[in-house]
């Protein structure tokens, strides 16, 4: 049992890395890549679906509206690493 809870924690984990790492290249690809760019559109397919709910969750706060960055792309980055990193310590 004790090795299928590595095995998950292992799977989750590089699911977990595959996602920051698309969200790093959609965050440097959205300033130099064309818009309609096979990769740009790949890592939004990738992440947008991770990104929603914390979309959903911040709509409600209109201040953050005037604030020119993304922020629920950053608080959905910081979630994931936090969860990546405190993934090791409970296995």
């Amino acid at each position: 049992m004790h090795t299928v809870a590595i095995l998950l924690a292992r799977t989750v984990l590089v699911a977990l890395g595959a996602i920051e790492l698309c969200m790093l290249l959609r965050a440097i690809l959205s300033f130099f890549a064309d818009p309609e760019s096979v990769l740009l559109s790949f890592c939004y397919a990738v992440t947008e679906p991770v990104i929603m709910p914390f979309r959903v969750m911040l709509s409600r706060f209109e201040s953050l509206d005037s604030i020119p960055l993304d922020i629920p792309f950053l608080l959905t980055y910081v979630v994931l690493a936090l969860v990546g990193g405190l993934l090791p310590a409970v296995t």
